[in-house]
């Protein structure tokens, strides 16, 4: 089963949120949940989600603000069903808005939506032909740029996901990885695969893949990673940038100072390399103690780079780097 994004290499989405004029949403075909003020009690919007209806098996929000006089429209690409592999993009867009209008919902105006909305969080996707196994995991998280910005978690026992640990939500990164062969076939996705005329096509379409996938959940984000003045819906689809990428690169991005020789020749590389291996590479745990061994901060911080080097230079040595450049060459 080949995907628009096999033969098009568009950038792609798994979700993407999008506000536009309320006047948009023509009318509604179910009983909307209703919002009021919390001091006035005067309504002011009316919302539908999917968590609250048992006939659509993925995610969708529709929700109308008369205060601002929005219409926001929120949605995986499972609302493209059969076509769930070819993910959200110029090309499958309209036919997402279409497929909200054969639901019994609601109708909204597709052609006004595409023509004045506004994106404003997106999830972007890559489903790569590779297999997430404990070498490739193992070799991520040893060439990691910066271990201390950068903090890497488990998820959901199918892939690793890496954070910048900031506090401002307009500098948090994340880029997750995982086995979408396996998640797909998840009692998660159940419902959604019962829904379809022909299911094993989707799995067998996911079989080998792994899922690239980075959130960009505010304008200000979408903006810097595409290369973009405006957030519209046609500037963000036809964006020619590729910030999976962008995003892998900084993370395992090298900037720490090669050591030419691997074979740590001189006494001071080679005992650093013995102190390494008995803390078995985590340079975290290392820091910690070596701080405590040195009456000033400075003195830590030039110990530990020189550490990062022979640490780098040790990862280079092995098989991990090329496990990397095999990585991010997918993602070229």
């Amino acid at each position: 089963m080949k995907s628009q994004y096999e033969k098009k290499r568009l950038i792609t989405f798994d979700r993407i949120k999008i506000k536009s004029n309320y006047k948009y949403l023509l009318d509604t075909k179910v009983k909307f949940n209703e919002m009021f003020h919390s001091r006035s009690g005067e309504k002011t919007g009316l919302f539908y989600s999917s968590k609250d209806d048992i006939n659509i098996p993925y995610n969708l929000y529709i929700a109308v603000s008369y205060v601002k006089q929005t219409l926001t429209l929120e949605f995986s690409s499972k609302i493209l069903k059969e076509n769930y592999p070819d993910l959200i993009s110029r090309d499958t867009i309209k036919k997402c808005l279409t497929n909200i209008n054969q639901l019994n919902i609601c109708n909204i105006d597709v052609d006004s939506i595409l023509s004045n909305g506004v994106v404003t969080s997106v999830d972007i996707t890559y489903d790569a032909d590779l297999i997430l196994n404990d070498n490739l995991l193992d070799a991520l998280n040893s060439q990691v740029n910066n271990y201390r910005r950068f903090k890497w978690t488990h998820y959901n026992n199918e892939g690793i996901t890496f954070t910048k640990d900031v506090k401002s939500k307009d500098c948090t990164e994340t880029i997750t990885l995982y086995n979408k062969e396996k998640e797909i076939c998840t009692s998660h996705n159940k419902n959604f695969l019962n829904s379809l005329s022909q299911p094993q096509q989707i799995m067998n379409y996911f079989k080998g893949k792994t899922r690239f996938e980075i959130t960009l959940d505010t304008p200000k984000k979408i903006m810097n990673y595409l290369n973009l003045t405006d957030t519209k819906i046609f500037s963000v689809l036809n964006s020619d940038t590729n910030p999976i990428l962008i995003l892998f690169d900084k993370i395992f991005n090298n900037s720490v100072t090669n050591i030419s020789n691997a074979t740590f020749d001189n006494y001071e590389e080679w005992s650093m390399k013995i102190i390494l291996d008995s803390y078995n590479g985590d340079l975290k745990r290392l820091e910690q103690d070596v701080r405590n061994k040195f009456s000033s901060r400075s003195g830590a911080t030039k110990r530990m780079k020189k550490f990062e080097a022979v640490h780098h230079a040790m990862t280079s040595a092995s098989t991990n780097e090329n496990l990397i450049e095999k990585v991010r060459n997918l993602l070229l």
